[in-house]
């Protein structure tokens, strides 16, 4: 069976420092373009741009990338922002592959190494590998476009984290790590109100089309 042509990455993983960033999801083509267009549209006009200008466009968005890595923190920048801004720059980096339908399934942006520094917008094939435990976990769910992400270099990294007490700040990865015992490199999370008032999480597994396995502890 002949794969279907891909035209849009069903998760962008933007790490902006070591181990916290963004995972955003994009449902569909159409979402993934919707997206791009929100950051792209007034952006060309603000700078007396040439929409039709592929080169004026990848510059353009990749500025605004970069400015929100070298300060993202900023005023100005939020969730849903930075999620436009992402989809705008991804889908310049892979204007080709958009085309031909072979949009990679994860894309991966992360600070460039070295003293020269820079961003690196590439192929995140690593996250269909499924390791058994997470690479990243995503505050969020995916037809809300996801949230803010933790992201774990190696199994101990992220046991350590799992292990750890939980903070207002992190308190999603100690949840996954007492719910499963092995999980795809990916989970999402959302907190969910109880019958009674308690507040409960509700989790989602993503293995993008791979073979994955999910075990309960």
């Amino acid at each position: 069976m002949a794969k279907r042509a891909r035209r849009h990455p069903d998760l962008i993983l933007l790490q902006v420092f070591e181990g916290d960033g963004f995972g955003f999801t994009y449902l569909s083509a159409e979402d993934f373009d919707y997206a791009a267009d929100h950051f792209m549209l007034p952006a060309v006009k603000y700078a007396a741009a040439d929409v039709s200008d592929p080169e004026q466009r990848r510059e353009l968005a990749y500025d605004f990338l970069w400015r929100y890595f070298a300060k993202p923190q900023g005023k100005g920048y939020f969730r849903e922002n930075v999620r436009w801004i992402a989809a705008a720059a991804v889908r310049e980096k892979f204007a080709a592959e958009v085309a031909d339908g072979k949009m990679p399934r994860i894309v991966v942006i992360t600070r460039k190494g070295g003293e020269g520094g820079g961003i690196v917008i590439r192929d995140g094939h690593e996250y269909l590998d499924h390791p058994g435990h997470p690479l990243a976990i995503i505050v969020g769910k995916p037809s809300a476009g996801g949230g803010s992400a933790h992201f774990f270099a190696s199994r101990e990294a992220y046991e350590q984290v799992g292990a750890s007490a939980p903070n207002q700040e992190v308190w999603l990865p100690q949840i996954v790590f007492r719910l499963y015992a092995v999980t795809p490199s990916v989970v999402m999370g959302i907190p969910k109100p109880g019958k009674k008032g308690d507040m409960g999480v509700e989790c989602m597994a993503l293995s993008f089309g791979a073979r994955a396995k999910l075990v309960d502890r």
